[in-house]
């Protein structure tokens, strides 16, 4: 459930599955809209109005061209990402912060700053086309940073994860029920006719 950017295309992706249906299923291509921020604001609208939304805390807005939001990547869970927008057409950056264990657990968290800081230098870059940074510049987005972790929307984001991360866990357990060929327990007869 929530929202998703493709990996190969310029498309944000609504997607709520219920009890094993597809209960909406809705692009939003920054072609389209725009630009990414224009499609990933159409595609939060749709969630929200949808009537399956948890909470709007599924994404994290870091800037006017950051966003930070949770994907499942296989073999490691769910994880935080960011993705920064471009001004002109084409497709942005994608970056890779921590998985949501290691955020949750507070030992991620050191790391996760020097990340988003990382993210926000960029979008600094990609936004002004300059590679070289002013320090007074780099204070600034290190502050941002601190006070983003610190805040009550961080906190709601986290919140966030943890629903995503329960629903992925039992989704899995619903899927393993359901695989032939697994071993299921039989019942045993004890040779007595129940009344």
């Amino acid at each position: 459930r929530g929202i998703t950017r493709e990996a190969r295309g310029r498309i944000w992706i609504v997607r709520v599955r219920k009890e094993a249906c597809v209960r909406v299923n809705a692009r939003f291509t920054d072609l389209r809209f725009g630009c990414t921020r224009r499609a990933l604001d159409a595609a939060i609208i749709h969630l929200i109005y949808s009537g399956h939304a948890w909470r709007r805390e599924d994404v994290l807005r870091l800037g006017e061209n950051t966003v930070v939001h949770w994907r499942k990547r296989s073999g490691v869970g769910l994880c935080a990402v960011a993705y920064v927008s471009r001004n002109e057409p084409g497709r942005g950056e994608t970056f890779f912060l921590a998985t949501y264990k290691r955020i949750a657990s507070g030992r991620g968290l050191e790391k996760l700053h020097t990340r988003l800081a990382y993210v926000l230098e960029s979008a600094h870059e990609i936004e002004h086309g300059k590679a070289d940074i002013a320090h007074s510049v780099q204070n600034k987005i290190g502050e941002h940073v601190s006070q983003v972790l610190e805040s009550e929307v961080f906190r709601l984001f986290l919140l966030a994860g943890k629903r995503k991360v329960d629903e992925i866990a039992v989704a899995d357990y619903v899927e393993r029920l359901g695989t032939p060929g697994e071993r299921r327990v039989k019942p045993v007869w004890t040779g007595f006719a129940s009344l």
